[in-house]
């Protein structure tokens, strides 16, 4: 009850919060280099800690069959050691700041980051940006790096959600760079050697690239100087147009529904379709739908299929926001018995909310779960840092400023339009995994 009451107090306050007071990011400052390279600073003198990120506009949808997953065994290596720096010279040398470094790659980017004290940020800047520009790429930590990638994959093949979403790719995006997986494939993997890394990085990690995200407490002017002399000398190259994706065919009813039969105690099953790509501004009104639709135990799906008529075990709803087209996908967890059911089920749900309009109730709590949960993640440097870099690396620059306002001026009628435009019923990608 008392925790009823305190959701109930922040759903309030949130909704009471006026619009020019709700940006998280009105502080941030976007910069560009003469070069071409993105500087974003959000400077917060009250805070201990400086998040430092690197974001580079490279993942898996840049690769091809066959270097996929360079992007990914380039993070694993980039670490191991520059020019002038030993591999003890990185890692250990951010953890002596008391520190933490590490990196991440996704389909549309890969971004390194570093979060420190504020007194060691130009330090701990210094290395990162280093370890970035200019990796070694030694040709023994490659070796030792290849094991640990391909019992990555390893895993991922053993994991039977994590098949289930590679599966779901590939079924939903088919002939595009989309389906491959970040991770690559053994055979990839297997194949790679140093000089394809070295090239792949010098094609890929340049000017028009990259952007440096700065948040917490520093001095603007010395992080700055120190970031001219670092990045400045880059050479001045466009980033690349971006690949054109290639969407799956529709209209071809085999091709909508795969069955993958495995060892597993219960059914899983994701569906889903491609919407509107990142600068569209029909992605605040998907991100609505997808909380109506999913998010909490007050959602139409998990009220219906979890607590109503018992379907699912647990259920959710996402869009996932890419510099292509977008992913609008729901998964669920039932009793192997139950997959059938629940698929149709949800199938009917998502053909409801592109014929009916939802209730204003609906709306306003989706808002208000929208609202609250940007302004969580606005309340660490590594989180403002990171929802800055994610929108600059898709090439939307001033979206955190803007996202809670027009997440506030999504309409009753905004979603029913956006779904219907984009569900083509009853053919809708799915993938289902049961014993």
């Amino acid at each position: 009850m008392i925790l009823k009451k305190k959701l109930l107090y922040l759903f309030s306050t949130i909704a009471l919060i006026p619009i020019f007071a709700l940006p998280a990011f009105a502080n941030a400052s976007n910069t560009k280099l003469k070069n071409g390279v993105s500087v974003i600073f959000d400077n917060d003198p009250s805070s201990l800690l400086t998040a430092i990120q690197i974001w580079v506009a490279v993942g898996s949808v840049d690769e091809d069959a066959i270097n996929s997953g360079i992007s990914h065994y380039i993070e694993h290596t980039i670490f191991k050691g520059t020019k002038t720096r030993g591999q003890k010279d990185v890692a250990p040398e951010i953890e002596r700041l008391g520190g933490v470094i590490n990196a991440a790659t996704s389909k549309d980017y890969t971004f390194f980051y570093t979060l420190v004290p504020s007194s060691y940020c130009l330090k701990a800047f210094e290395i990162l940006g280093d370890v970035v520009l200019n990796p070694a790429f030694p040709e023994t930590e490659i070796e030792k790096e290849r094991q640990v990638v391909l019992e990555e994959v390893k895993r991922k093949d053993d994991n039977p959600q994590s098949q289930l979403f590679d599966e779901f790719y590939e079924q939903v995006y088919q002939q595009s760079p989309y389906a491959r997986r970040v991770i690559g494939t053994e055979e990839t993997v297997s194949k790679l050697k140093r000089e394809d890394l070295l090239a792949f990085h010098n094609k890929f990690y340049v000017s028009g690239n990259i952007f440096v995200v700065i948040t917490g407490n520093f001095a603007k002017k010395e992080m700055m100087d120190l970031i001219e002399s670092n990045f400045g000398a880059l050479p001045k190259v466009k980033k690349e147009k971006n690949k054109s994706v290639m969407l799956k065919p529709k209209n071809k009813k085999d091709l909508a529904k795969k069955i993958i039969k495995r060892d597993v105690s219960q059914g899983y099953i994701l569906m889903g379709f491609t919407a509107a790509p990142a600068d569209s501004s029909e992605q605040y009104s998907l991100d609505v739908a997808s909380y109506i639709l999913g998010a909490g135990r007050a959602s139409r799906l998990n009220k219906k299929l979890v607590e109503k008529t018992k379907l699912a075990l647990n259920i959710s709803c996402s869009f996932s926001t890419q510099r292509g087209p977008g992913l609008f996908h729901i998964y669920g967890e039932c009793n192997p018995e139950k997959v059938s059911n629940l698929s149709n089920s949800i199938l009917l749900e998502l053909l409801d909310l592109s014929i009916n309009q939802v209730t204003e109730e609906e709306l306003n709590r989706a808002k208000v779960l929208l609202i609250r949960d940007k302004l969580l993640e606005a309340q660490t440097s590594d989180g403002k840092a990171g929802e800055l870099g994610f929108y600059a690396v898709l090439g939307i620059e001033k979206i955190s400023d803007n996202y809670v306002k027009k997440i506030k001026e999504v309409e009753i009628k905004d979603i029913k339009k956006v779904i219907s435009k984009y569900l083509v019923f009853p053919n809708i990608p799915t993938v289902i995994m049961a014993p």
